[in-house]
């Protein structure tokens, strides 16, 4: 039994984290049970789409009940949770109120467990766990709104196909009249359709480009078997010609997903790490496969991000403040669509003296998340 007084030592506090190291599994094993149980649109849920970011929150929070740690909640310098309930948002049959009681269990389940354990927490140790929890709750509820919002202006993009097709018909006909006349009035005047009609063509793709990546429609993907290790090392090839090495380690990890798309969110990620990080210090890419996973970090040195500026960068035509870094910011827009499209999630980690890391989780078989 681990008992931790309020304002305790920092070996006690330390030993409380121990503590909840031992018994996650625990927690997390009775979460999916009850979860499952409780909410309908859960129990249709497959593993790793299931237990999402609760590891990673759980600790999280383990991290925060350390002495001296730098993150002093579960929810500091990171958007797990917003990446969680957009995850929720889209790939998912969940309610918002069902996000929120998944949370709810989630707390229960640990206090529970905690004190069946024996293990007698401060007044602190206890609102670290539960600000952490509430503040991933209310985080959730917002990545939820915003891919839900995000979602709704999917119309516009299906308007715009529908109207395409009028269109080429119109475009068809006018250069069949061009055909069966020789009246140079009648022929300039088709002449004038068609180029009228592919003016408004091409700024219709326009739109449906932009819809595509403000509304967050998941890609339209082309699925193969090939190892992701091997595509790291050919994109990291090309940094030290930008004057910036990179250390790749991990394991190879076979899996099916779009090789095209995968490569060019890893070339948005390396570039934003080159472009924000110390290009005085090596950027690190790190892959790793846990449970159904592939887990893909991309880590780099320097000024940490301010946490009110995570959610930003996810949206398009967004940068970070106080920065000469030109663009027009869809680079990590695109990255999170590309991550989402194969049913996965891309979440940020970022302090002071650490630096930033963005880490990538998608199935190892992305083939029963993506639309045919």
């Amino acid at each position: 039994m681990h008992t931790s007084n309020e304002g305790g030592s920092d070996t006690a506090l330390s030993e409380l984290s121990r503590t909840f190291e031992a018994f996650r599994e625990q927690v997390l094993a009775q979460w999916r049970l009850r979860v499952t149980a409780e909410i309908p649109s859960a129990a249709q849920l497959d593993e790793p789409l299931l237990i999402n970011m609760l590891p990673t929150l759980y600790d999280n929070i383990t991290e925060a009940l350390a002495a001296d740690s730098p993150r002093p909640y579960g929810t500091t310098g990171t958007n797990l949770a917003t990446a969680h309930g957009r995850e929720r948002a889209s790939m998912t049959d969940y309610a918002p109120h069902d996000l929120i009681h998944e949370l709810q269990i989630f707390r229960e389940v640990l206090f529970s467990i905690t004190k069946a354990k024996g293990v007698t927490l401060s007044k602190r140790d206890a609102e670290v766990i539960g600000h952490s929890i509430e503040e991933a709750a209310r985080e959730a509820i917002s990545g939820f709104s915003e891919a839900d919002k995000e979602r709704n202006v999917g119309f516009i993009a299906t308007l715009s196909h529908d109207l395409r097709n009028p269109l080429h018909v119109a475009s068809a006909s006018a250069q069949l009249i061009q055909l069966k006349t020789s009246d140079p009035g009648i022929v300039n005047l088709a002449q004038r359709i068609c180029k009228k009609l592919s003016e408004a063509d091409s700024m219709i793709q326009t739109l449906l480009d932009a819809a595509v990546l403000q509304g967050r429609m998941r890609l339209k993907l082309r699925l193969s078997t090939f190892d992701i290790m091997a595509l790291v090392e050919e994109v990291c090839a090309d940094m030290p010609l930008l004057g910036q090495q990179v250390s790749v380690a991990g394991e190879r990890i076979e899996g099916k997903w779009c090789r095209v798309s995968m490569k060019r969110a890893l070339e948005n990620l390396l570039s934003n790490a080159h472009k924000y990080g110390d290009t005085g210090q090596a950027i690190t890419v790190r892959v790793h496969h846990e449970d159904h996973l592939m887990i893909l970090s991309i880590h780099n040195a320097g000024t940490p991000i301010p946490r009110a500026e995570m959610d930003r960068l996810f949206k398009s035509y967004q940068r970070m403040a106080d920065t000469d870094v030109k663009g027009w910011g869809l680079g990590l827009p695109f990255v999170q669509n590309v991550v989402e499209s194969h049913g996965g999630t891309v979440v940020i980690d970022s302090a002071e003296g650490v630096g930033t890391t963005f880490t990538i989780s998608v199935p190892v078989d992305a083939s029963p998340y993506v639309s045919p």
